[in-house]
């Protein structure tokens, strides 16, 4: 290819903001000279980059906009600290199915058996598909509450938090819900019923909701519409994070090595 011609298509693909490509092509036309490529390998090859890069990009922000605290993946849970937790399930959460059909996930158990990390990973997953993903605490979802309500409009939060296909919502039962935000919860949760996926992560189990939102029928109706389609899994034993301090406080107690006499 002429330098003139290689300008020329260096320009187009700027034009048409192929940026990736633009800026490989000189590479790849290095490597059809060498490998004695044809155009149309060249051209696979320059789209094949710009497609991977645009969606690396897209992740990205998908990412960003979730509001995930930190990156976790499903690869890298423990599962052999919870020997009780069915990986069969996990597995088939893994495929993402359960987003299509807009079915729930609870995972339930005491501080530190790796909730958070599940929802994280499976919040992962959805966002490497394409998947849009959002996550808060519930701390989170009281304060966005109450924000709506001072500023007039609830109804454009909670149309915020419905779109989203994947919900991720965690902590729920730390803090406690009074009349208003509770009936706001219970609100969006009857608007996601069926067309969204949310999983909600829990210290407290089903029979405690009713205290933690502060009405049983209210917490009665909610439960029985988040479990018509929903995976539950329980997570027992200690906290990873007590269980490291105690490894730590362990390793520190033991005697040192003694050198001996050269």
């Amino acid at each position: 290819m002429s330098n003139l011609l290689q300008h020329r298509v260096c320009e187009a693909l700027g034009s048409l903001r192929l940026t990736t490509a633009q800026a490989n092509l000189s590479h790849h036309l290095r490597q059809a000279n060498e490998r004695d490529l044809s155009a149309l390998d060249v051209l696979d090859s320059l789209l094949a980059d710009e497609i991977a890069a645009r969606q690396e990009r897209s992740i990205s922000v998908r990412t960003k906009l979730a509001h995930l605290p930190v990156s976790k993946t499903l690869d890298s849970f423990d599962f052999d600290a919870q020997p009780s937790l069915d990986r069969r399930v996990v597995k088939e959460l893994q495929t993402l199915a359960f987003i299509d059909r807009a079915e729930n996930v609870a995972l339930l158990g005491p501080s530190g058996v790796g909730k958070t990390h599940l929802a994280i990973g499976l919040g992962m997953k959805a966002l490497q598909a394409g998947v849009r993903v959002y996550f808060l605490t519930a701390q989170d979802l009281l304060d966005q509450i109450h924000a709506a309500q001072l500023d007039g409009i609830p109804g454009h939060k909670q149309r915020h938090l419905n779109t989203v296909p994947l919900l991720l919502i965690d902590e729920l039962g730390y803090v406690a819900f009074d009349k208003a935000s509770a009936t706001w919860f219970f609100q969006l949760m009857c608007q996601r019923y069926e067309h969204r996926a949310t999983v909600i992560t829990s210290n407290k189990p089903f029979v405690d909701w009713g205290e933690l939102l502060g009405d049983a029928a209210l917490a009665a109706a909610m439960i029985d519409r988040f479990l018509h389609h929903c995976h539950v899994l329980n997570l027992k034993g200690d906290s990873y994070r007590m269980r490291a301090r105690r490894g730590e406080q362990s390793a520190k107690r033991q005697p040192s090595a003694r050198v001996g006499p050269s």
